[in-house]
């Protein structure tokens, strides 16, 4: 481990809007970096359950060039970074993954199955994704619009810094839609493009938005409908914090990609409401980092913290050995900052969590909740079961 790790300080926001960040975070993230040099910061990252034929292994990367910084991600399959960095012969391959687009991809979908079967391979090698939104740690969260040259020159950095292979293949799981309508410049809300997608065989549209002096910039709202024609009374609405390795990856110890299809079936089926997506929002509100890490202590596998034998966590207990009890610092007043800027006076919320509630209400707008109605499949349930058994922000197993 590099003893002279350094991280960038904590950014000061309006503390309306900030959460508060504990000095056991910062040293949790100094004992999570594997190499750290000429601005490439490569933390350990964790294991990513995808069947029990699969062996993955995903670990954030920063860059920081001193003008601008990015995310991505490194997947080793079939071997792990400590192997894989005294093995400058492993084959290498870029992976570009239209965010929005997976998230929103049915099983059935070719491009899921295509996903999938990158990760059967035998054979060692390693996938390099560039996250276009997320956080690899607070309170870097990435907005969408790093250029392709710049993207292109953090890319050498990695290559340089960890001495691996130069990436042979690319490929290529779709690209981003194009605009279907020019994005929405207004005194009251500004969006940084206007999409639309396929969920479930009917459109689903989706606007990019990025709020100033917020501590997760970049939120994304997904509706069945134009933005404009958001109804303002009733709205059915769900507040949905991004999961990479549930939503994108589809792990099976994570229910989020359920949650948010769940949601949007909803959606559809009324024929109104919205999705309010936070990607920045993983591993709750602490980033990848740490998040990849609770996917090992959950397994029982010891990763960087060297805390000697292991038995398996559930995700709570696993969050609090690393993090104490401030495990969770998600905020949702930008969500409800988006709602009032749409007009929406009241909604009907689908969330198990007080928090996201109390924040809309906190903002003026009418709350009433909507259980989260999800099955908790693939073994995920021992997760979902955790949260609501050993916090104080969850409902619990009423029926609402």
């Amino acid at each position: 481990m590099n003893n002279e790790v350094t991280l960038p300080g904590i950014v000061e926001y309006d503390r309306r809007h900030a959460p508060e960040i504990s000095d056991t975070y910062r040293e949790t993230l100094k004992q999570l970096v594997l190499l750290q040099n000429e601005g490439v910061t490569h933390f350990l990252g964790g294991p990513l359950d995808l069947d029990d034929n699969t062996s993955a292994w995903l670990s954030p990367v920063e860059v920081d060039d001193g003008e601008t910084y990015s995310y991505f991600q490194l997947i080793y399959i079939n071997t792990t970074p400590r192997e894989a960095l005294s093995d400058s012969e492993l084959p290498v391959s870029l992976l570009e993954i239209d965010e929005s687009g997976y998230k929103l991809t049915s099983p059935d979908h070719p491009g899921y199955a295509q996903l999938m079967s990158l990760f059967t391979s035998e054979h060692k090698h390693i996938l390099i994704r560039h996250c276009n939104s997320g956080m690899a740690y607070y309170p870097r969260s990435i907005t969408p619009g790093l250029n392709e040259s710049t993207r292109n020159d953090h890319l050498e950095r990695i290559i340089k810094v960890t001495g691996l292979h130069e990436p042979e293949v690319s490929i290529s799981l779709g690209k981003p839609a194009e605009d279907s309508k020019d994005p929405i410049k207004s005194n009251v809300l500004d969006t940084i493009h206007a999409r639309q997608y396929q969920f479930e065989g009917n459109d689903i549209y989706s606007y990019g938005l990025v709020l100033g002096n917020d501590p997760w910039k970049y939120y994304e709202l997904f509706t069945p409908r134009p933005i404009e024609e958001i109804d303002k009374q009733d709205v059915l609405v769900r507040i949905d914090s991004g999961c990479d390795i549930g939503q994108i990856f589809d792990d099976r110890g994570c229910d989020c990609r359920e949650q948010l299809h769940t949601a949007l079936t909803e959606i559809q089926q009324i024929g109104s409401g919205a999705v309010i997506h936070i990607p920045s929002q993983d591993g709750r509100g602490f980033g990848a980092a740490t998040k990849m890490e609770t996917e090992g202590l959950k397994r029982g596998i010891q990763v960087a913290t060297n805390r000697g034998a292991l038995e398996a966590h559930d995700t709570i207990t696993a969050a609090k050995i690393l993090l104490g009890d401030n495990f969770d610092i998600r905020t949702y007043s930008g969500a409800g900052r988006i709602l009032g800027m749409l007009g929406v006076e009241s909604v009907l919320l689908q969330t198990d969590n007080r928090l996201k509630a109390e924040s809309l209400a906190i903002g003026g707008i009418k709350v009433t909740r909507k259980q989260t109605k999800t099955t908790a499949a693939r073994g995920a349930g021992r997760h979902v079961e955790a949260k609501h058994n050993h916090t104080d922000i969850y409902y619990g197993h009423d029926e609402a």
